[in-house]
C-alpha cells in the first residue's frame, strides 16, 4: 500500500494504524460504518417495495426484468466517472449527496403511491436514477475505507462494511416485507426514505484531511486513460477483472430477477415468501462477514476465493430446481455465506495492490468491468423469460457455468499465489 503516515496525520484523518486497535476507535470509520448501516438496509427496503409493487401492478414479467436493466445501465455508464470524481473530490460529500438524493427519490415515489398515480414507467425511471446514484457512491465508500484504514485493519474494515451491506438483505426485506404485509406500500417507502436520510446526515460527520484529497489540473479523460493504462500494466488486476466480468453475467441477471419470480410463479408465495429467501441470503452473508471480521489475514485468499466461487456455482444450480421454498432458503443461506469469501478477499486484494492515488479509479474500473455485462445479463434473462424459457432452467445453467469458470481459474498462478502485505 501507500507510504506510512505520521501519527499527527493519523490523528487528523481519524486513522489509527495499530493493527491491534479496534476499528471502532477510529472516529471516521465509526461514522462510515453507521452510515452504511442505515443506507444499505434502507436501499433494500426500497428495493423489496419496488419489486413487489411492480409485480402487483403489472403481469408483464419481461417488464419486471427491465426494472433491473434500467438501474444497471446508468450504473455502468457513470461508474468510471464516479471513480474519477472519488479521486478528485471529497468522498464524504459524494456519499452525503448520494444518500440524500436517493431519500428524495423515495419521497417522490411515496407521493405517487399516496395519490394512487404510480405506474410501471415511474418505477423504471426511478430505478435508472438510483443507478446513477450508485455509480457515484460505491467507488467513494470503497476508496474512503482504504483512506481511513490500513494494514490488517483494512480487511476487518472491509468485512464490517460488507457486513452492513449483507445485513441489508436481512433487515431490509424483513422490515420491507413486514411493512408491505401489515401497513402497505406507503409504510415501506416512508421507512426507506427515513433510513436513507439518516445515512446522509451520519456520513456528513466524517472528516478527512484535505491533504489526502487529490487536487490537480489533469482532465477527467486523461485520468480515465491513466486508470485504464494502470490496470492493463497490472497483470493481477487484469486477471481479476476478466473473471469478474463473466461471473457477473451468468449470476446477476438470473439471481436478481429469479428470486422474486421463483417466489411468485414457482412457489406461489406472497411478500413474506420473498422476505424468507432474501433474509436467508442476507443471513448467510452476514455470518460470513462476521467470521471474516473476527479472524486475521487469510494466508491464501486466492485459493479461498476460487473454491468459494466453485461451491457457490454448484449450490446456485441446485436452487434452480425449485424443490421447495424452505429448501431454497437453506441453499441461499449457504450461498450468501460463500459470497463473502469471494467479495471480501477480492476487494482487499485489489486495495492492497493499488496505489492510493489510483484507488478510486481502479475500484470504479473493477466495478465497471465486472458489471459491464450486467445490463446484457438482465436483458438476456428478460428476453429468455419472454420467449418462454423458465427461470429455473436459466438459474441451473448459470450456476453450472460459474462453477466451470472458477475451476478454470485454478490454473491462474497470479491469483493463487497472492498473499496479503
Amino acid at each position: 500500500m501507500g507510504s506510512a503516515i505520521t501519527m499527527r496525520n493519523a490523528e487528523q484523518t481519524g486513522m489509527i494504524s495499530s493493527e491491534n486497535t479496534s476499528v471502532f476507535k477510529n472516529r471516521n470509520f465509526l461514522f462510515l460504518f453507521t452510515g452504511a448501516f442505515f443506507s444499505a438496509p434502507g436501499y433494500y427496503v426500497y428495493l423489496i417495495g419496488v419489486e413487489w409493487l411492480m409485480l402487483s401492478i403489472t403481469g408483464n414479467r419481461s417488464l419486471f426484468g427491465f426494472l433491473f436493466l434500467a438501474a444497471s445501465v446508468p450504473r455502468l455508464l457513470f461508474m468510471t466517472t464516479g471513480g474519477i470524481i472519488a479521486d478528485r473530490f471529497n468522498k464524504r460529500t459524494i456519499l452525503f449527496l448520494s444518500d440524500l438524493s436517493r431519500a428524495c427519490l423515495v419521497g417522490v415515489i411515496l407521493i405517487l403511491v399516496m395519490n394512487n398515480q404510480i405506474a410501471p414507467w415511474h418505477l423504471i425511471t426511478f430505478a435508472a436514477l438510483f443507478g446513477v446514484s450508485d455509480a457515484f457512491s460505491h467507488p467513494a465508500v470503497n476508496s474512503l475505507t482504504s483512506t481511513i484504514l490500513e494494514g490488517e485493519q483494512l480487511q476487518k474494515g472491509n468485512a464490517l462494511i460488507q457486513m452492513t451491506n449483507q445485513i441489508s438483505p436481512i433487515l431490509g426485506p424483513l422490515a420491507g416485507g413486514s411493512f408491505i404485509y401489515l401497513v402497505g406500500f406507503k409504510g415501506v417507502f416512508m421507512l426507506a426514505g427515513a433510513m436513507l436520510l439518516l445515512s446522509s446526515l451520519t456520513v456528513f460527520q466524517i472528516r478527512v484531511n484535505k491533504t489526502k484529497e487529490r487536487l490537480n489540473n489533469i482532465g477527467a479523460w486523461s485520468e480515465f486513460k491513466e486508470g485504464i493504462a494502470y490496470v492493463r500494466n497490472h497483470n493481477f488486476l487484469a486477471s481479476v477483472m476478466v473473471m469478474a466480468l463473466f461471473l457477473n453475467f451468468f449470476v446477476t441477471g438470473p439471481l436478481s430477477i429469479g428470486i422474486p419470480l421463483m417466489v411468485k410463479d414457482v412457489f406461489h408465495a406472497d411478500a413474506l415468501g420473498l422476505t424468507t429467501l432474501e433474509v436467508s441470503l442476507g443471513g448467510g452473508a452476514l455470518f460470513g462477514s462476521i467470521l471474516l471480521a473476527s479472524i486475521g489475514a487469510i494466508k491464501k485468499p486466492g485459493y479461498l476465493m476460487l473454491a468459494s466461487i466453485t461451491l457457490f456455482g454448484g449450490l446456485y444450480a441446485i436452487s434452480g430446481l425449485g424443490i421447495g421454498l424452505y429448501i431454497n432458503a437453506g441453499l441461499f443461506l449457504c450461498i450468501g455465506f460463500l459470497l463473502q469469501f469471494v467479495n471480501v478477499p477480492l476487494i482487499t486484494m485489489v486495495q492492497q495492490t493499488t496505489d492510493q492515488a489510483m484507488i478510486g479509479r481502479v475500484l470504479s474500473l473493477l466495478m465497471t468491468v465486472s458489471t459491464g455485462l450486467v445490463p446484457i445479463s438482465y436483458l438476456v434473462t428478460s428476453s429468455l423469460i419472454a420467449a418462454g424459457i423458465s427461470i429455473q432452467f436459466i438459474t441451473i445453467t448459470g450456476g453450472l457455468v460459474v462453477a466451470v469458470i472458477a475451476l478454470l481459474y485454478f490454473k491462474n498462478q497470479k491469483i493463487l499465489s497472492f498473499s496479503y502485505e
